[in-house]
């Protein structure tokens, strides 16, 4: 104690206070380090027990085309597991106060993505994943210490797949801002579409041209850059804006240096071929003009530096738990590992066999089909037939494919797929929904090369459930593969027109019983 003499004659006692830097000190290293394991090791929870979406990002950022949108993946994770590092004193300051409603929200995440990932939307199911981690880091630690996780979880998204919805959109603005490059410098080429005409040949504006991995990785660094910098929200949102515009004027001037190049050189220029790096080397140098320019930027009056902040450190890690993590972790892994449980009973099956039904009355078949037009294609099945069945009204083509289970490179409905087979044999010029004893169908009418039309009928079955639309037999799928193990299939007939298609869908709307039956063992028998 000391006594201290105020002017007024007033005597007041006070306690000696530990000098500033003591008091600020924060936390022991030990705790500090306790919490930021513990939160790198929620993270690899869930890219463990949501393996398979870690294993397709793995795939899309490891992808060894230039040309792929999303190879700076790895850097975008190291740079969130960073941001982590260098708040650690922030996160190691912050109270731990558990949210038990959050569970209720990552149990219905969890759920989404189990039935993305059965449905086979990688896109969704990858998008669900920052989300998740979100969620289980709400449930585990609260809401102050997630605010601190909050940017480097939602810096992820940069490396999402998501931005490939845009693609078209900046492909089309590349190829309009070349013809006003054109236009402006007077270069004697013209644009049609995606393609510029040059006096010496054609260069196509082709998709993994339009931009759009520089402009992801623009809005990456601005973003990143605001951040660092600690700058209010106005001020971020203009750095991103005006990093987004720069990013994509670089691509437009790569477009047009090639262009250039290639109408001197007649074509032969190495950059008409190999432009990879050309564009990257662009960017570092506008790039490098953004960091010089907000550097003389003045400071916001509303900067607000982290110094400034009163930490809360009174026992942040009372009420910790061990508990905690674990219910965190079992609602995280129950539902995924339901589903590998139930994958891997059904592993090692054989490939489901096929039986079609004896003929209907005054019908001959079911017969194997040798030759003809139609050979649908579907990449990895578990099962395929194709038959035919003749009537008195003419013959009837019966087709059925079925997957156990789906995944990326085995599914239903995917881009590799073709109901009509190859596409300079068939083509389809119209579709529509017609009703018949046993249902709806889904009524293709096809041509083939010498201009004769057939129709051909589509149903999907999810288990015993039929559908007429694709994408919704898709979202159902995934929605009863989350706690079972639904058979998908598709059946499909084809019938030939003679002089008009009437007499076709009559024949087919007299056989659309003909179904096929699949072998596909179960615990309560074959199903059928």
């Amino acid at each position: 104690m000391s006594d201290l003499t105020t002017p007024e004659g007033c005597e007041s006692s006070v306690t000696a206070q530990p000098p500033a830097a003591t008091r600020s000190r924060g936390l022991p290293q030990a705790s500090a380090l306790h919490r930021l394991i513990t939160v790198y090791g929620l993270w690899v929870a869930v890219a463990l027990l949501y393996w398979p979406s870690a294993v397709a990002l793995n795939a899309l950022w490891t992808n060894p085309s230039q040309e792929e949108p999303f190879t700076h993946g790895y850097l975008v994770l190291a740079i969130a597991l960073w941001l982590i590092y260098r708040d650690r004193k922030r996160l190691a300051a912050a109270p731990i106060r558990p949210a038990p409603l959050a569970l209720i929200a990552l149990a219905l995440l969890s759920a989404l993505w189990v039935w993305a990932w059965r449905a086979v939307i990688q896109e969704a199911h990858l998008m669900l994943l920052p989300l998740l981690l979100f969620a289980a880091i709400v449930a585990a630690f609260g809401w102050r210490v997630a605010r601190v996780l909050a940017f480097p979880v939602g810096y992820l998204y940069f490396a999402m797949p998501m931005w490939t919805d845009i693609n078209g959109i900046v492909q089309t603005l590349s190829a309009k801002m070349t013809g006003v490059l054109i236009w402006i410098t007077g270069l004697p080429a013209y644009v049609r579409g995606d393609f510029v005409h040059l006096p010496g040949g054609t260069i196509e504006i082709a998709q993994t041209c339009s931009g759009l991995h520089a402009l992801i990785v623009g809005l990456a660094l601005a973003t990143l850059y605001g951040e660092i910098t600690s700058e209010p929200l106005r001020r971020r949102l203009t750095w991103i804006g005006v990093m987004g515009v720069l990013s994509l004027i670089e691509n437009w001037v790569r477009i047009f240096i090639v262009l250039t190049a290639a109408y001197f050189s007649h074509m032969h220029s190495s950059l008409v071929k190999n432009h990879y790096w050309l564009g990257w080397w662009l960017f570092a140098a506008i790039f490098a003009g953004f960091l010089w320019w907000t550097g003389r930027q003045p400071a916001s009056r509303d900067h607000k530096h982290a110094t400034g902040k009163r930490q809360d450190t009174t026992h942040p890690d009372a009420g910790l738990r061990e508990t905690r993590i674990a219910v965190t972790l079992v609602v995280l892994a129950f539902l995924p590992a339901l589903a590998y449980g139930m994958d891997w009973a059904h592993s090692g099956e054989p490939a489901l066999e096929i039986k079609w039904p004896a003929a209907p009355a005054g019908w001959s078949g079911p017969q194997p089909v040798a030759g003809g037009v139609w050979h649908p294609y579907f990449l990895r099945p578990d099962g395929e037939s194709l038959v035919a069945y003749t009537g008195a009204g003419g013959k009837v083509e019966a087709f059925a494919v079925a997957y156990r289970a789906q995944t990326q490179n085995a599914k239903l409905l995917s881009y590799w797929n073709h109901l009509l087979g190859d596409k300079h044999r068939l083509r389809a010029e119209s579709v529509r929904i017609v009703n018949s004893p046993s249902g709806k169908w889904r009524e293709t009418l096809a041509v083939d090369r010498a201009d004769t039309r057939s129709l051909i009928w589509t149903r999907y079955l999810v288990g015993n459930r039929a559908f007429t639309d694709p994408r919704l037999s898709q979202l159902w799928y995934g929605l009863s593969a989350i706690v079972g193990h639904p058979l998908y299939s598709l059946t499909a007939l084809r019938a030939n027109c003679t002089s008009n298609c009437k007499a076709a869908h009559a024949l087919l709307h007299n056989a659309d019983n003909i179904q096929p039956i699949f072998s596909q063992p179960s615990a309560d028998g074959a199903r059928k």
